[in-house]
Order: structure tokens, then sequence, then C-alpha cells
């Protein structure tokens, strides 16, 4: 058996993904350790995981807490600042065990350099996976803005790169240039977290992934509504729900529009956000505020619609909801999501820069009036019940590395 490593960073959505692979690899006997930022120490360890700081919490904090993580012209210098002090972090890890002890790290994109250097050190003991969460992964073919990738900047920066081709170059391996090079010179291959109905494989992607599926949260029955919800829920008229983000502490200006724009549509709303500051003064009864839903799901398929950032996690909960979907991209992986579900016409989008109280009100009534989008989700959510689960997805790395002699066929 070999030792997994997983390792991610970035919101809920990208930590609960990888954290449900690692459970799977440990029900499968392997020694399986998650690194991420211990702001999600606590998440980490209910799901029964052996936990490995990346970083501090404060680091994490002040990053969410800076209003340019939300600009797309920012927001890489913005989380390079939590990549850069922690470039070394696997690889310090590692140290601690013996030279022959095997590793396998299944590795986010943003911490696949993190990764190569680990690799680097050891290089005939350690082997890297990328887990690509979403298509843009390996570039933005549906980004309408149509500027040069950012990403390229990002793994082209001089603190973040040098240190991975200066190990590189000692051992004589090929150098990192581009962004392309994480998942064809750092990854041995690239698990696929995201489903064939969604982005299927192009001619820019590397020639070695992985198939899989998104993974969905397993809806725990016992996580009952409030009361409160459920007698709002307790109506014909399915509400709108709107989410930002739960990493988006900068989101006041979206829920004045999405208010002003459900009153004039005359429709009840759920707006879901962690800080009540970010929403409009004295909300209406036809509006419920959410901290949190402890049975998202649920929720997703007792509403008409949902407004969201584009956020892959939320994007695919909501197609197995079967439910339309407004997306409103400002930065990343949102942009090229929000093309994929206008283009199966699964919903339609608009730029949060661009976001008006008119062009919301339009956008939310032509959704609920498209009796083509709402028949296109409501057949998605049913043909996507049964898809793979975490456990095949894990075999599916396994058998993967078995067949390539990286890991001994179980006798």
């Amino acid at each position: 058996m070999a030792h997994f490593i997983v390792a991610t960073i970035g919101t809920y959505g990208d930590v609960y993904p990888f954290a449900q692979v690692a459970i799977a690899l440990k029900k499968m006997g392997h020694q399986t350790t998650f690194i991420t930022n211990p702001y999600f120490e606590q998440t980490v360890k209910q799901f029964g995981l052996d936990f490995y700081p990346l970083g501090t919490k404060e680091q994490y904090l002040m990053v969410l807490q800076n209003n340019k993580l939300w600009n797309d012209q920012t927001f890489l210098d913005i989380a390079l600042t939590l990549f850069v002090p922690n470039l070394d972090n696997i690889d310090t890890f590692i140290s601690q065990y013996p030279q022959d002890e095997k590793f396998i790290i299944l590795a986010h994109q943003n911490l696949l350099a993190n990764a190569g250097l680990a690799h680097a050190s050891r290089p005939n003991t350690v082997t890297v996976i990328g887990g690509a969460l979403y298509p843009s992964v390996f570039g933005e073919a549906n980004d309408p803005r149509h500027i040069e990738n950012p990403l390229e900047r990002q793994y082209s920066d001089l603190p973040l790169i040098v240190p991975v081709n200066r190990a590189r170059a000692r051992l004589g391996l090929p150098l990192v240039h581009t962004y392309s090079d994480l998942f064809t010179c750092l990854a041995s291959f690239n698990a696929l977290l995201f489903s064939e109905w969604f982005g299927k494989q192009e001619a820019h992607w590397p020639n070695n992934t992985i198939a899989g599926e998104f993974i969905f949260h397993e809806v725990n029955h016992s996580a009952a509504f409030t009361q409160e919800l459920e007698k709002f829920l307790d109506s014909p008229d399915k509400p709108i729900l709107c989410t930002f983000g739960t990493g988006n502490l900068h989101c006041q200006e979206y829920f004045e529009h999405a208010l002003n724009a459900i009153q004039r549509a005359k429709r009840r709303a759920i707006f879901i956000c962690k800080d009540k500051n970010n929403l409009p003064k004295n909300l209406p009864e036809s509006v419920l505020w959410l901290e949190h839903c402890n049975n998202f799901p649920a929720l997703l398929q007792r509403c008409s619609l949902i407004v969201h950032h584009g956020g892959i996690g939320t994007l695919a909960e909501s197609a197995r909801a079967g439910i339309p979907q407004l997306v409103t991209p400002s930065l990343g992986d949102q942009w090229d999501n929000a093309a994929r579900i206008k283009n199966l016409q699964l919903g339609s989008n608009i730029p949060a820069p661009a976001l008006t109280s008119e062009n919301f009100y339009q956008g939310i009534t032509e959704i609920l009036e498209s009796a083509a989008i709402n028949k296109n989700c409501a057949d998605l959510g049913e043909q996507i019940k049964n898809r793979l689960g975490p456990s095949e997805i894990a075999n599916n790395i396994v058998q993967t590395l078995i067949q390539v002699k990286v890991l001994d066929s179980p006798s």
C-alpha cells in the first residue's frame, strides 16, 4: 500500500470533492493524509481523515477579507499569498518519512507546483496526480472576454515556479514553462472530477486523464430544515435561491440588485450568505435569509431557480436537482462554467461586474418563462441521478496506477 496525500486549497467547493476521494482511498486500506489550510481542519477531521496544515488560518482569512480577491484582474495575486509562502509544505511533510516510502499525491491544480517540488525531491518514490474540478483547468475555452489566460501569468511568476524548476534542473527533469506544463510535466495523470456531460475531452487537454464524475454531496436525511425554513417553503410558489459563494465576503451590491429584481418580478426568494451585513437592510417577508443550509441538495429541489457565482460545486448540485441556473461569474473558472451552462441551455449568465437590477430582472424572467430551459434541466436531473461516486473514482485512480506498476496489484 502507498501513502496517499490529498492536497487542495480554495473554498469549501474545492475541499469537499477531494475529501470524498480521500475517504474512499482510506476505506480501500490506503494510508491517507489530507493537506489543506487549517481553516478547514475541523471539517477534515469530522470526515475521519488525518490532517496536515497548509499555511495558517490567519493567511487564509486575510485572503478572504481582501476585496481584491473577487476582482478578475487581481485575484491571482491575492491567492498567491497562500501558495508562495507554503510552496514546500508537501515536501516538508514527506521529509518526515523514510526515503523508500512510496507516496501518491492527488493535488488541486493550485497545489501542483507544491506537489511537483515534492516529486523533484524524491522522483523515484513520489507520483503526482492532478485533480481537475472543472474543464477550464486545462484552459479557458469558453471565456467570453477573449483575453490572455491569466493562469499563464500565475505559473510563470518567479516567486512560484523558480524553486520548482531549480529542483527539477538538478535532477535533469523537464522545466515548467507554461501553465499547461503543470499537467504534462508535473502530473503523471490528471483525474477528472467533473462529468462528461459538462465537459468532453478537448484537443488541447493532456492525454493522461483518468475518467471521473462530479462528486455530489451525500444527502443526510437526518439534516432536517429549521421550522422557519420549512414554513417558508410550504407554499406552491417556489422561491428563487441566491448565493454568491461561501468565500465571498464582498457581495452586498449583488444582493441589492437581486432584491430589487425579485420584488419587481413579484417572486419569493432565499438569500444564503454567511455575513448578514452583506444583505439589504430590513428584508421583506418574501425573502428569507439563511447563514447556511445543512441540506443544500434538498433545498435546491424545492426552489424554482438558483442564482449563483459559477462555483463548480453549486453548479453540479443545481444540475442534479434539475433546476435552471442564472450564473454571475467574476473570476477564474466561473467564466467558462457560466458559458457552458448557457451553451447547454440549462440557464443563462450575467457577468458580475455588469450586474444591474434591470438585467437581473430580465435574466430571471426569461429563464423562468422558458419551457425549453426548464425541460432541459429536468431531463438532465433525471439522467445524472445515478453516476460514479467517490469510491468508483478512487478505484479508477488506483487501477490506473496498478496498470503502470506504480502500485502493486492486491493479492
